[in-house]
């Protein structure tokens, strides 16, 4: 909820400080003048820049003060006489519902940039007292909208905004920013009177007109189009997780000269029946157990023959000892690896910490340089103090002296120092990743020859303590070591595939809450309670028409509000403004902007509630409807707030104001200049 409480416009000249002073109120308020070019609209404008919303009055180049009249920047008039402006700004005091804060931007400065904004934590009247805390930030520029010390980021959490992540032109994911929501509810003089939404600025939105819509109603296309787009990203990944998973599975056993049968090749639920069905079978057609037992007791017949040793029995000696020595040696070798790599393994988590520090502390330097620029009082007292805009201590800037022999390092010096050790940091992570990568490498392949050496020594154990008068010829101790080694890559094999297989049911698993969560997504795009918020919407709509006696129609039977048609009004399939007059199309503007604040209220929507009508009384509308369109914003009874600047340059509309019951609207009067000394 968005809560205007107060303007003050600050112009100062030799002559002294001109400007407005006005409080609002909750429900309907009136600025009023008898006589156009009084600075209503400059009023509105001072609103819509205090809240970074200038995009609004200017299209996609309207960042800043230029879309300011001259009177804020350059001169303003009093009897006839010129001041010049030497310095210029506005606060507005606004509230959620339950905080106030005080915005303050600059208009004309020589030491603030026009995009810094100061943020007073509490009302107006205690700008002015040293215990209101107070905090810096920045506005229209890139990462405004996300930043920690971006202002529109800030304000969209003060009014509680969870805005949507939308997709741009370019098939990009982008926030529906403030400024484009709020050209819903905003309607200024020059551009917003030309069609629905039309005061909405660029920002390569895709369908940002439905979008608006589709927030401000509290849809749920937006949540269920994101949904959609996770869950097909989703499926993409489970798919390809699962397509590598099987064909894992055939290169391990093929690479034993295996075949594995009755793979589930697609993604899908699985049953126990279906994991019990998947069979790796041997060249021979035999299960892996059944090789494997096969292996064995061929193993043990052979054992049956032992080798001669009596004529060779020094130099098996000679090899065992050779071999022992040898194992002892990797094991040694071996343990200094593991080492290492567990010395690499905590070396690149405390590089990985220390980067993300820097990384902050380059984020908070630029931040604060960001202000610094824009002219922060804050900022420099930081800096003057000799406190560090990052962790908020003092800086002593000589360890040896306490009298500093020169002085510290700018912000500007503190982010290139930041970068370089960043620089470092990368370096040093890299440089260790390469070496713990190496080094297990090598481990592997250590493990791996110890392995076979340890296997050797048994063997030659076996040979040295065995007696027998029988021949054994080299080929069975050959076949020996090959039948073991045989039953050994076998038996890893089994484990892998078990493995494997255990990594398919949990990649089932995933499947099965995939198809879950997408069988309770809509069937069709829209759900049965966006079909009746849409219904809705259409039936307010119709009926603020002919409240407002919208006459270029004999029949409304032909208007239309879908979700094909960007959910805007549509007449036989056609935009409205085509089968409207001029004064139609502004009760058209009404009817519609009217009818969203409408269904939010009942449908418990996201408009922020607060609409600003610059001269609604576009197009020679009569009286009379103007005195309906008043009427229907005075009966909502919800929470609200309606701004409406207004010429009542006839004296029907003068009794249509003066008429109002008192407690139902507030009027701020415009005598003259808008603008005078204060």
């Amino acid at each position: 909820m968005l809560i205007i409480n107060r303007l003050r416009v600050e112009i100062n000249t030799v002559n002294g400080v001109y400007g407005i002073d006005e409080t609002f109120q909750r429900g309907l308020n009136f600025i009023a003048s008898c006589e156009n070019t009084c600075g209503k609209s400059s009023i509105l404008a001072a609103i819509y820049y205090c809240l970074g919303f200038e995009q609004i009055l200017g299209g996609a180049g309207g960042v800043g003060n230029k879309v300011l009249t001259s009177t804020f920047k350059s001169s303003i008039e009093d009897n006839g006489k010129p001041w010049t402006v030497t310095e210029s700004g506005a606060y507005l005091e606004i509230s959620n519902g339950s905080e106030t804060i005080t915005i303050y931007r600059n208009i004309k400065s020589e030491s603030k940039d026009n995009r810094l904004v100061t943020v007073y934590f509490g009302d107006y009247d205690s700008v002015s007292d040293p215990k209101t805390l107070s905090d810096d930030y920045y506005v229209n520029i890139q990462n405004s909208a996300t930043s920690e010390k971006g202002f529109h980021s800030f304000l969209e959490e003060f009014l509680h905004m969870e805005l949507p992540l939308v997709r741009t032109s370019d098939g990009n994911e982008r926030k529906l920013y403030l400024q484009v929501v709020f050209a819903a509810m905003f309607i200024e003089q020059k551009h917003g009177w030309s069609d629905i939404l039309s005061g909405m600025p660029i920002f390569g939105i895709r369908e940002s007109k439905k979008r608006i819509v589709e927030y401000i109603l509290g849809l749920d296309t937006l949540k269920n189009e994101k949904e959609r787009d996770r869950l097909n990203t989703v499926k993409a990944q489970l798919e390809q997780k699962w397509e590598q998973l099987i064909s894992d599975m055939q290169r391990s056993a093929y690479f034993e000269s295996c075949e594995i049968s009755n793979l589930p090749m697609h993604p899908r639920v699985l049953s126990d029946i279906d994991y019990s069905r998947i069979f790796v079978s041997t060249s021979d057609s035999l299960s892996i157990e059944d090789k494997i037992q096969t292996l064995t007791d061929e193993y043990d017949g052979l054992r049956v023959l032992k080798p001669r040793v009596c004529d060779n029995f020094e130099a098996l000696n000679n090899e065992l000892s050779e071999t022992q020595t040898q194992i002892l040696y990797l094991e040694g070798h071996l343990k200094d690896i593991r080492r290492s790599v567990a010395s690499h393994d905590e070396a690149i988590r405390r590089l990985k910490a220390d980067l993300e520090i820097v990384n902050s502390d380059i984020r908070n330097n630029k931040d604060a340089a960001r202000l610094q620029k824009f002219g922060s009082e804050a900022a420099g007292e930081l800096i003057s103090a000799d406190v560090c805009p990052v962790c908020k201590q003092h800086i002593q800037d000589n360890l040896l002296d306490t009298k500093a022999a020169s002085g510290f390092m700018s912000i500007e010096d503190n982010i290139r120092h930041l970068e370089e050790q960043k620089k470092m940091l990368e370096f040093s992570l890299g440089s260790h990743k390469e070496s713990r990568d190496r080094l297990t490498r090598e481990k592997k392949d250590l493990e791996a020859r110890l392995q076979t050496l340890r296997r050797l020594a048994q063997t030659l154990r076996s040979d040295l303590f065995t007696t027998t008068d029988t021949e054994a010829s080299e080929a069975i101790m050959l076949k020996r070591i090959e039948i073991t080694s045989r039953i050994e890559r076998l038996s890893n094999l089994k484990t892998t595939i078990t493995t494997l297989t255990e990594q398919l049911r949990g990649l089932s698993t995933e499947w099965n809450t995939y198809l879950d969560q997408k069988s309770k997504l809509p069937k069709k795009d829209i759900s049965e309670s966006d079909n009746e918020k849409i219904a809705l919407l259409k039936q307010k709509f119709i009926d603020n028409l002919k409240r407002y006696h919208y006459s270029s129609l004999s029949s409304f039977d032909g208007i239309d509000i879908s979700f094909d048609s960007s959910l805007l009004p549509t007449i036989d399939g056609f935009d409205m403004k085509f089968d409207s007059s001029a004064s139609d199309s502004i009760r058209v503007i009404w009817a519609f902007t009217m009818a969203m604040l409408q269904v939010s209220i009942e449908k418990n929507g996201n408009h922020p509630g607060v609409i600003i009508f610059d001269e609604p009384a576009q197009q020679s509308i009569v009286p009379e409807d103007m005195k309906s369109f008043i009427e229907s914003v005075v009966e909502i009874d919800k929470p609200f707030q309606i701004i409406t600047a207004i010429t009542l340059n006839s004296q029907e509309l003068k009794d249509i104001v003066n008429e109002l019951n008192a407690s139902s609207h507030h009027k701020i009067t415009i005598e003259g200049k808008a603008f005078k000394i204060l």
